[in-house]
This record gives structure tokens, C-alpha cells and sequence, in this order.
């Protein structure tokens, strides 16, 4: 911490009340929600607006007995999780460690996508000449160089995590350090001199919600866009499809067989650990993502269904408490175990980004969601799901079950 600094509440702050009764704090993407001791919330709250680290100290001390070292090491840790920003944009650095969406690594895999990047940069190269420019999340800076090359007349980049180290060394060594302007933070802790004509976002995760995309983009619609602006992708479809399970061996009747043979193995009497097994393999709906592969590999049973179409333009944005009944419309006689999410970004109005099992593969794979119990079906048949989504920590996710 630098006493000398102002600091300020990051704007994508999310306190929540666990379970457990603990105060429960998380401010970037890929930072784990961290318990927040009750003593640091003063603390907190008393750079609200902004302000020096002594002046804090001053009005607080007002209050209570506080130590300046025990002082310091609090808003050292809040600027550590992210929690505190500079005022000052110029002392802005990333405030996301070299992992996740900060590894030149896990860039490396979206970059090898050429189905997404090459859909962006046709979709890029059609929207944003003479346009105002900001791109949300930009990672190493591909997409931004993508719309600057296409004519902007202006592009900020942001991006708040160590990526944005060499994506600033993309921009000079692609010709574009001054024609794109990169701001190293949250997209929520962004002031413009003038709102965006069009914002670029690529935040969708395999489950398309899972990186904050709907409060982020609520926000940026609402400060960082011109009336009538354009996002892309500016449209976003959610779907899903009946699958039989493609790996048997963890079902928990085969854990409970296997468990069986322990009597013979042992020479001992299994019943009541078996009783108690048979209460903890109680199939709960679970989620396995399926990667690296060139195709889909577990059977399709059911036709296409779509349960949220989102035009980012207009529609609302805070689902909370968002859920559905889906139907699905068998087509394959088979095991129904779980469901394969999708969903379609329309990047404009002639280019869609999919990650349906019938489409290539992309970057993201596929996520399924195994359902609590199976239920063998026939051509014909409907079956109706629950589709809900959940909120932890600012974050969203969808889940899946039989209904």
C-alpha cells in the first residue's frame, strides 16, 4: 500500500452473507469469494468515495483505537483481493494474477480457435469503421487491433488482469500503441469522455453466464454506450439438448455394485457402510465439460430447445430469479442422462458463434449437465426440465435437472 495514493471501491464489488453467517466478499473474475473479517468493513466502507489511506485512518480513529500497521496490512489486503482501486488511473495495474483469464497460456487455446477469432474479426470488420471503440476484456488485445485495423476512430481496450501486460506489447509491435487506448482495470470502474458507438465483449463462458456477462454488460450499457450503440455480440441465444450419459462408470448403481464385492474382499460385513454409501451416491445433477476432442461424442436424443433469448440491446439484464420449465422433444429412443448446453452469440446481423454440439468446435468444448436420476425414452416422448439461474457471489450459473 502506498500512503500517498487515493483509493477507491471497486465498482465490481459483491458482498453476500454466506450460509455460515460469514460475510462473503469477491471483486474480480477468477478470484475465489473470500470471507471478509467484520473488523476490515469499516475499513471498506471509509474509501467509499475516495480517499487517502491517512485520511481514512484519521476517521476511523475517531471512532476506535487503531494501530497504523494493523491499518496499513487491512487496505494492503483489500487492494490485494482487488477490493480498493486507485483513484488515479495512471497507478492502474492488473488486478488478476498470471492464471486463468491472465495466462498467455489459456490465450493460447482461444487463439488456436479460428472458428471464434475469425468470426469476430468478419463481424469487427463490417461494424467498426469511423467508430468509437471499446472492447470489454480485450486479453491479448486481438480484437481491439482487429477493430482498429478496420477503420475505428477509436479504440479502448480494457482488460484487468496480467494479460494486459502483452497486450500492450501487441499494440506496439502491431503499429496500433496510439491509436488504442488500453485502461488496466474492471470494465465497471471505467469513466469515458464520450460514450462507445459500438462495445465488443467476448465474456461468454462454456456456460455462457459463468463470467459475469449479464451484470457487466448491464453496466456497459448504461454508462459506457451511445444510445442507440451497438454491442457485439449484440444478441445471445441459450439452448439444450437430451444426451445419454457417455460414461457409464461413474453412475452411482455402478459404485454401489462395485461397493458390493467389499464383503467378499474383506471377509467382513459391509451392510451398514453400504446403507450409509447408498444415502452419499444419491445422484445429485453434476456438470462435466468435454474438451479437446473434433467432435460430440455422446448420443443427441432430443431435438434443439431454446429457453433464453437475450438482445443485449434492449432486453433486461438482472435475471435474478430467473427459472424455467423446458421441454424436450425426444427423437432417439435411448437413456435420457443429462442435457448438452449451448448457446449462438450473434456477432451481427450475419454472423452467429455457436457452441452447439452439431456445429465445429470451438475453444469453449461443451458442457453438460447430468441430471439427478435417468429416464430411458422413445421417439414422441416430452420431457420437461428445470432450467434455473443461480447467483454466488456476483456470479451466475445455470443449472439443469429433470423436472
Amino acid at each position: 500500500m502506498n500512503w500517498d495514493i487515493a483509493y477507491v471501491v471497486t465498482r465490481s464489488l459483491t458482498l453476500e452473507v454466506a450460509p455460515t453467517g460469514n460475510l462473503v466478499v469477491v471483486g474480480s473474475l477468477s478470484r475465489k469469494p473470500q470471507v471478509m473479517d467484520l473488523d476490515a468493513l469499516p475499513v471498506l466502507l471509509g474509501f467509499a468515495s475516495g480517499a487517502l489511506p491517512r485520511e481514512v485512518l484519521h476517521r476511523l480513529r475517531q471512532d476506535w483505537e487503531i494501530e497504523e500497521n494493523g491499518f496499513g496490512e487491512v487496505v494492503g489486503a483489500l487492494i490485494e483481493e482487488n477490493l480498493l482501486q486507485p483513484v488515479d488511473t495512471q497507478e492502474e495495474k492488473p488486478s488478476l494474477p498470471e492464471r486463468a483469464f491472465g495466462s498467455v497460456r489459456g490465450h493460447f487455446n482461444m487463439l488456436k480457435d479460428p472458428v471464434r477469432v475469425l468470426s469476430y474479426r468478419s463481424a469487427i470488420e463490417r461494424q467498426a469503421k469511423g467508430l468509437t471503440v471499446v472492447e470489454i476484456g480485450c486479453g491479448t488485445g486481438i480484437l481491439s487491433l482487429f477493430a482498429a485495423r478496420a477503420g475505428a476512430r477509436k479504440v479502448i481496450a480494457i482488460e484487468e488482469s496480467a494479460i494486459a501486460q502483452t497486450a500492450a506489447k501487441m499494440f506496439a509491435a502491431n503499429g496500433a500503441a496510439d491509436s488504442i487506448e488500453l485502461r488496466v482495470t474492471n470494465s465497471r470502474n471505467v469513466e469515458l469522455d464520450e460514450p462507445a458507438d459500438l462495445i465488443i465483449h467476448e465474456i461468454l463462458g462454456v456456460d455462457p453466464f459463468e463470467e459475469k456477462l449479464l451484470p457487466v454488460l448491464d453496466d456497459a450499457r448504461r454508462r459506457l454506450l451511445k444510445p442507440g450503440g451497438r454491442l457485439l455480440p449484440y444478441r445471445l441465444e441459450v439452448c439444450c439438448m437430451g444426451v445419454e450419459r457417455d460414461d457409464p462408470a461413474a453412475d452411482g448403481e455402478r459404485i454401489l455394485a462395485e461397493a458390493g464385492e467389499f464383503s467378499g474382499l474383506y471377509g467382513l460385513d459391509f451392510r451398514p457402510f453400504l446403507d450409509d454409501l447408498g444415502e452419499s451416491v444419491v445422484p445429485m445433477a453434476t456438470r462435466t465439460w468435454i474438451g479437446g476432442k473434433t467432435s460430440f461424442d455422446p448420443v443427441i436424443l432430443s431435438e434443439e430447445s431454446r429457453f433464453l433469448d437475450l438482445d443485449f440491446r434492449t432486453d433486461p439484464l438482472d435475471l435474478t430469479g430467473w427459472a424455467a420449465k423446458v421441454p424436450l422433444r425426444i427423437i432417439r429412443e435411448g437413456t435420457l442422462a443429462g442435457a448438452v448446453l449451448f448457446f449462438r452469440a450473434h456477432l451481427d446481423e450475419q454472423i452467429q458463434l455457436t457452441t452447439s454440439p452439431l456445429a465445429p468446435v470451438t475453444s469453449w468444448g461443451w458442457d453438460i449437465r447430468l441430471f439427478s436420476r435417468q429416464v430411458a425414452v422413445a421417439p414422441g416422448d416430452e420431457v420437461s426440465l428445470t432450467v434455473e439461474l443461480r447467483h454466488r457471489a456476483g456470479a451466475q450459473s445455470l443449472t439443469v435437472d429433470l423436472a
